[in-house]
């Protein structure tokens, strides 16, 4: 039994010698001083961590960023657990003690250090993309859930590898086994991955987002309801959704109704042949009158303002009256337009004339006579 139990005494009294040594190189003063910073750093950490958060937010206010308070406590916590364990390994480096082995202390407050960083960068995923978010909606925010959940992915990993990097553990033969892996299921995913580079891209270029009202040209139209990993979600205006690969979107024709600024109305009004010169233009004078008066329509330098006598049909005069809306909203497009219909009609009983309908004329030819048993019998 005393055999079998050798090596452990061996290493306890080694240890012990080690322990003994230290004392004796270290002075009292020493110990004593790293003791109270360390203490003074531990109560202090709180002030501290507000201080480097204020300056932050200042800095970050320059760059027109603003942080959230969720976002602000968060990273309270993180540099707290900086400030002590920084501290700590400082201490370590000083005294030197040998604590469980060589390099054990270091590498071990090294380890805490990682993990508070990667935790931190890890919960404040969604806070910091929320700041390259751009609410145009204010009921309907744009969904990157697919965003978080690759960053948060890319952050678990990067941290597993750093914390077994302090630790000097080999894993190059399980990253070329990761990438063989990967590089097969690159190839088995292409599809995924086309759609998830389409998806990025669609994102990039800003060509919709949540809420917004889109026509994919030959595919459908409706509102973007949720942008994912593979597809985006299309509520189509007969309330069926539609989950659009995000591949084809990026090679299709978006239009983005939701990006108006104006609607387009352009009506045409046909008179009857027989209206006079006078009345047409009394008709089209008081349409210029109504475009320029009652505010319904966009009067810039740019805007449309068009009001002429346009042509001749085969059966009518018509008016041209070409402008736009000063708001996109549909309700309000519906009651502009309702308003020039009925100006049109009091302009029209007003200056006497009618509104035209398509008519056609046959003429009969009487000069033929059809009479006489003769021309009713068949051709020989």
């Amino acid at each position: 039994m005393a055999d079998i139990g050798a090596p452990e005494l061996a290493d306890l009294g080694q240890y012990g010698s080690e322990l003994e040594r230290w004392k004796d190189s270290v002075s009292m003063q020493s110990v004593i001083v790293v003791g109270v910073a360390l203490a003074l750093l531990f109560f202090l950490r709180k002030p501290i961590a507000r201080g480097v958060m204020t300056l932050t937010s200042k800095l970050l206010k320059k760059l027109q960023i603003e942080l959230s308070d969720k976002t602000i406590e968060k990273l309270y916590g993180t540099i707290e657990i900086l400030l002590v364990t920084v501290g700590v390994l400082v201490a370590s480096e000083i005294l030197a003690p040998p604590v469980l082995g060589e390099g054990f202390l270091r590498r071990l407050i090294l380890s805490v250090a990682v993990m508070a960083v990667f935790a931190a960068w890890y919960q404040l995923v969604d806070p910091f993309l929320s700041i390259f978010r751009d609410h145009r909606i204010a009921d309907v925010q744009m969904e990157q859930d697919w965003i978080t959940r690759v960053t948060r992915f890319a952050i678990l990993l990067f941290g597993i590898t750093s914390v077994l990097n302090v630790w000097e553990v080999d894993i190059s033969g399980a990253l070329t086994g990761v990438g063989v892996l990967g590089a097969g299921l690159a190839i088995a995913a292409q599809d995924l991955i086309r759609n998830l580079i389409a998806g990025m891209t669609n994102m990039s270029e800003q060509r919709f987002e949540t809420g917004d009202a889109v026509e994919i040209e030959g595919v459908t139209i409706g509102t973007v309801r949720r942008i994912d990993l593979r597809s985006t979600l299309i509520l189509g205006f007969d309330q069926v959704p539609r989950y659009v690969p995000n591949s084809d979107l990026s090679n299709s024709v978006v239009k983005n109704y939701s990006n108006m600024k104006h609607r387009r109305i352009l009506v045409k009004v046909p008179l009857v042949m027989s209206v006079s010169n006078a009345q047409a233009e009394a008709v089209r004078d008081g349409l210029r009158e109504h475009l320029t008066t009652c505010g319904d329509f966009d009067l810039g330098e740019d805007a449309p303002k068009h009001v002429y006598i346009d042509g001749l049909s085969p059966d009518a005069v018509e008016i041209r009256f070409y402008a736009r809306t000063t708001s996109p909203d549909y309700a309000t497009y519906l009651q502009v337009r309702e308003r020039l219909v009925v100006r049109t009609r009091d302009l029209i009983d007003e200056t006497g004339t009618a509104l035209a309908y398509p008519t056609q004329t046959i003429q009969l030819d009487r000069s033929v006579d059809t009479a006489g048993p003769e021309r009713l019998e068949p051709p020989v």
